[in-house]
């Protein structure tokens, strides 16, 4: 691990706001000092993507992957390529995938190490982190798998979107560059198991619906255990959009008024408007089976009617002092109504499903990720879902969700006559 030149940039979203009030860290601007790259540019550098990041501060699984990719791109463009943001071009965008292919042994770590220390009340730089990890065999060289590359891509992209909006470059990087120069090399490509949606079974998913609404019927306290997993699963939520959360300074409560009832050509529908990533606007169509879990919920919390009035204000999911519930609460409630599947499945028996539904307990976004993928399995326009997963493309979501068609292929192979 010697010879590497580079160093974290950007800290956990638990220290963002810390690290953007001091400019930085001293320990980071004092790195960037040290290099040969322009140091006024590349303080420039470390603002706007701190500024850019900050967007996805309350979305952890997100912002983790965007942070990774951002501290790398940026330690390859100071220190190997010894340019800023300004000099970003498909030149560099191609280069930059040939390195991470297979970076230098030294840019690699055997396992995860945090990028930043405690150090007398500042936050310093920990010398043991790297840009990649390596958690495999100690004796096998790092090589990015194609699913790695196209999380890389992914981000990028948005990265870069953010740089030509604050003018920061003049041109997407990207469209000068040959898709096969982010892709995987074909030894690796075919060692890789086939890409799937992370998503419950249907028969995992029926088993954690049925243990929830016998668990709320016989005990009240599950009622909202029961509420927030079947809001996430059929509105394609992600936890950010159901809890308390700070943007532009201020607080963001959902409330029941998010909920509204609209009429086009004489039919009758609800809707749920939320701010998704990037705090852009979305509204995502109430089915008409959600509509009781609804009118469930508001009878055990005690609302004046059965569905929502407009101008209503109370928070959808209230907290004991008032307000509403944070990620982490949310977090905590979903992994709870899982697991109470889990105990379900062990006591009628069903030991492996039980073991395999609990190593993912904790893993909100397969909530979103069933309901989307049971809908388009189900025949729903996956433009229509699409946009209300608020994703920037259909295409964006037909690469997503690829395992609707894997389903009908591997069935319909299980079926040919020998």
């Amino acid at each position: 691990m010697t010879n590497f030149k580079g160093f974290p940039i950007i800290d956990a979203a638990s220290h963002l706001d810390r690290q953007i009030q001091e400019g930085g860290y001293p320990a980071v601007r004092n790195a960037i000092g040290s290099l040969s790259v322009n140091s006024e540019q590349a303080l420039r550098d470390l603002e706007v993507s701190l500024q850019y990041l900050s967007d996805y501060s309350a979305v952890p699984g997100t912002y983790n992957r965007f942070r990774s990719e951002v501290q790398r791109f940026l330690n390859y463009l100071w220190v190997v390529s010894e340019r800023t943001l300004v000099h970003v071009d498909s030149q560099v965008v191609t280069s930059y995938f040939k390195f991470l292919k297979t970076p230098p042994a030294s840019w690699v770590a055997p396992s995860i190490f945090s990028g930043f220390q405690n150090n007398q009340g500042s936050r310093a730089i920990n010398p043991r982190w790297r840009p990649f990890t390596n958690q495999r065999s100690k004796a096998k060289r790092y090589e990015a798998s194609s699913v790695s590359l196209q999380s890389s891509r992914t981000a990028l992209t948005s990265y870069f979107r953010f740089l030509r909006q604050h003018q920061i470059i003049s041109g997407d990087p990207f469209l000068e560059v040959r898709r096969r120069n982010t892709r995987a090399k074909p030894s690796t490509v075919l060692n890789q198991q086939e890409n799937t949606v992370r998503r419950y079974t249907d028969w995992q998913w029926s088993y954690i619906r049925n243990t929830l609404e016998q668990s709320a019927n016989v005990n009240s306290y599950f009622e909202r255990h029961l509420f927030i997993i079947i809001t996430m699963k059929t509105l394609f939520l992600r936890i950010s959009e159901l809890s308390v959360r700070f943007i532009d300074g201020q607080i963001r409560l959902p409330v029941f008024s998010d909920f509204k009832q609209q009429v086009q050509h004489g039919e009758e529908f609800w809707v749920y408007t939320t701010l998704g990533k990037g705090d852009k606007k979305r509204s995502i169509t109430c089915p008409d089976e959600y509509i009781p879990y609804i009118k469930r919920w508001r009878s055990h919390i005690g609302c004046p009617s059965p569905l929502p009035l407009p101008g209503e204000h109370g928070a959808i999911l209230p907290s004991r002092r008032g307000g509403g519930l944070g990620s982490r609460q949310i977090q905590r409630i979903c992994e709870e109504g899982i697991m109470l599947a889990v105990q379900q499945m062990t006591a009628d028996g069903f030991l492996d499903e039980a073991s395999q539904l609990a190593a993912i307990a904790s893993e909100t976004h397969y909530l979103r990720h069933t309901g989307a993928s049971q809908a388009i399995e189900g025949g729903a326009n996956i433009r229509h879902i699409s946009e209300e997963l608020g994703h920037s493309s259909a295409g964006f979501t037909e690469q997503i969700y690829v395992n609707a068609d894997q389903r009908k292929r591997r069935s319909s192979g299980r079926k040919r006559a020998i």
